[in-house]
């Protein structure tokens, strides 16, 4: 007992010093989680090599979401255990039945809706069925919707998300090539499976063509040991690998079918459900092992015969020649359980990225809106009689930052957009007008997401004056964009992956404001203002180019804006320039999150993440002028400043010149 808390004392040191150096998730309040040896962290054991030293995949996920993971046996919330199956039916003392069952009694029938949860089960299972042809796929289907049903319970009772990473092919375990030396080889299995590993560990498996010849010479290397004839030899070597050629396409169809099962379950129940492809991740690792960083993918590094539970780096036999996927002959390596929790970081991390996808079009109308701003600057403070013609254009930009309430990190944009307009004085108090802008701008929320975004935006609007000192504007606006070249990439051990796509999205909105103009000087007016601008885009749902197991599919987007604002201005009239400042609080009354959904492409579920609550409350100060050049012409420019936004400071600028004819 004393060497067990020694050892998670370890863990939990090396828990926090590996946090310092990583970026969170989300804010989940806790992870709970369900399932075999690939995710115990000491129920029944820790299933890697070193154990003390190495985190579980699951354990990295934790910390990533600043919580801290233990066994369920100490007063945690990871139920996982070694051994443990979907169904009691196969394994009456470990199984995620009685799992989720127990956590549910815990609970009292009402699980956490702000914690992540985990559930993966079903390679003992597939390892049971394997071994009876005749009821293996009835096996395989029935734990696959046992496992399904346990994770409807959890939702049913509240759970909020729910990672289910699929099982990987057990045939990719070295054990398979186990059973088949040892049905072979019986009498000599030990010294047999001994030679084929020595054959096994010392290549290099650089694809997964190089794999399948490394796994027949393995073989043919312990068929030697069944005979001196060299012609009994290549009997036994060919008769082995037929059985194991044989038993890898039998457990990747026994895989196939219960992850599809799972999967259509899955989809049928509903729920918030993260459905991860870590058998589609280890397929590519195979297939490509150097660019994740192993150097092999089909021996071990613990000594043949020792489980990783207890397998250490200092044994007698320990194989540290080069970075193996597994560390036993059916558990990954702890660069494996690393790779897992990148990937499935990468999978959750993406429909929070995606939100930002609406920033483009609400920095459109704001860049707009700023021109039209200053046009209307203009007529207030210039003589412009009843059937007066004007034309105006002008450049506007933005510089502003995202926070990690936004989405999943902290990045910045830059916006250009062009708008030219007319507008035609009805009455001496009445003006009408339209506009139409050109935007594109470069998009960067985060160092793992970026895009380019073009689009135009056409806008109606009116002045009038209100007796001497009052004014009115209204304006409204439908506006279209397409999203290029979105860049969403992720890392993957030492891999960097990125998944592309496009869509496009749209907005319609309209402003009314109001204010009134009291004279202080002859040149100089003061006075208060109102606004209220109500804005509502959609962005289309996408599905990103590969067919990678990352490559995900993104609903469509909608997010509605509702700012009220109440400020105060004041105006001068110099002659050759008419400065002018103003300063507003403003209030978010739409929607304070920016939601999105998605799934992986291979995958029939979808989730959906809510970004952190945004600012309700900010302060916008601008400066500008009108300065007049001709009787008829005439150029203006300002900046603003937004204060008090923990989502990001936004800077706008923008300048041009109006004639009237």
């Amino acid at each position: 007992m004393v060497r067990k808390k020694w050892c998670r004392r370890r863990v939990a040191l090396a828990v926090a010093l590996w946090l310092c150096n990583q970026p969170a998730v989300f804010a989940y309040d806790q992870l709970y989680v369900f399932g075999d040896s690939l995710s115990d962290t000491g129920n029944n054991g820790r299933y890697t090599y070193d154990s003390s030293k190495h985190l579980i995949y699951d354990e990295i996920l934790a910390a990533r979401i600043n919580s801290a993971l233990q066994p369920s046996d100490d007063g945690g919330l990871n139920y996982a255990a070694g051994r443990a199956v979907a169904v009691v039916q196969l394994n009456p003392q470990d199984n995620t039945a009685s799992q989720v069952s127990t956590y549910l009694e815990q609970v009292q029938g009402r699980a956490d809706g702000d914690g992540l949860y985990i559930h993966w089960i079903g390679g003992n299972d597939l390892a049971v069925a394997a071994l009876n042809p005749m009821t293996a796929a009835n096996v395989a289907a029935y734990s696959a919707s046992a496992a399904a049903e346990q994770v409807d319970a959890l939702i049913r009772a509240g759970a909020g998300t729910v990672i289910v990473p699929t099982v990987p092919n057990i045939g990719l375990t070295p054990t398979i090539m186990e059973l088949v030396i040892q049905s072979a080889l019986t009498p000599i299995q030990g010294a047999a499976v001994q030679a084929a590993y020595a054959s096994l560990n010392a290549t290099s498996t650089l694809d997964a063509a190089s794999r399948q010849q490394a796994i027949h010479q393995a073989l043919t290397e312990a068929a030697q040991l069944g005979s001196n004839s060299a012609v009994v030899q290549a009997a036994i070597a060919q008769a082995m690998i037929s059985a194991y050629d044989n038993l890898l396409v039998q457990t990747g169809q026994l895989t196939e079918l219960y992850n599809s099962t799972e999967d259509r379950q899955l989809a049928q129940n509903g729920g918030n459900i993260v459905r991860v492809d870590v058998n589609g991740l280890f397929n590519e690792v195979v297939a490509d092992p150097a660019r994740y960083g192993f150097a092999n993918t089909a021996g071990i590094s613990c000594p043949v015969g020792v489980s990783s539970s207890v397998c250490q780096s200092t044994m007698p036999g320990f194989d540290a020649s080069k970075v193996f996927l597994f560390a036993d002959d059916f558990h990954p390596s702890p660069q494996g359980h690393a790779l897992i929790a990148d990937y499935l970081q990468a999978v959750l991390n993406g429909p929070s990225q995606v939100v930002a996808l609406n920033q483009a079009t609400m920095a459109m109308s704001r860049d707009t809106r700023a021109t039209l701003d200053s046009r209307f600057q203009q007529l207030r403070f210039q003589d412009n009689p009843q059937g007066t013609f004007g034309v105006f254009g002008g450049y506007a930009g933005q510089q502003y930052d995202y926070s990690g309430n936004i989405n999943a990190g902290d990045g910045n944009a830059t916006t250009h957009n062009l708008t030219i307009g007319v507008d035609y004085q009805l009455t001496d108090d009445w003006l009408v007008g339209a506009l139409l802008s050109g935007s594109h701008d470069d998009q960067q929320p985060s160092s793992r997401y970026d895009y380019t975004a073009r689009g135009y935006l056409v806008s109606a609007f009116s002045a009038l004056k209100i007796q001497e000192n009052g004014w009115m504007n209204a304006d409204v606006h439908f506006a279209s964009m397409d999203y290029d070249n979105i860049n969403r990439s992720m890392v993957l051990g030492p891999a960097e992956r990125t998944e592309r796509g496009s869509t496009d999205g749209q907005q319609i909105g309209m402003r009314l404001t109001a204010g009134w103009d009291f004279p202080l000087l002859p040149n100089l007016t003061t006075g208060p203002l109102a606004q209220f601008a109500w804005d509502y885009s959609n962005v289309s749902g996408y599905s990103e180019e590969s067919d990678s197991s990352t490559a995900m599919r993104f609903g469509d987007q909608t997010y509605h804006s509702q700012i009220g604002a109440l400020g105060w201005r004041m105006d001068a009239s110099l002659g050759i320039i008419n400065p002018y400042a103003q300063i507003s609080y403003q209030h978010q009354f739409g929607d304070d999150v920016y939601r999105a959904n998605g799934g992986l492409k291979s995958t029939q579920t979808r989730f959906s993440v809510d970004t952190a609550t945004q600012d309700a409350n900010w302060v916008d100060v601008t400066v500008g002028a009108n300065v007049p050049l001709t009787d008829s012409v005439a150029a203006f420019a300002t900046v603003s400043q937004t204060g008090g936004l923990s989502s990001g400071e936004q800077f706008m600028y923008n300048l041009g010149v109006s004639a009237k004819f």
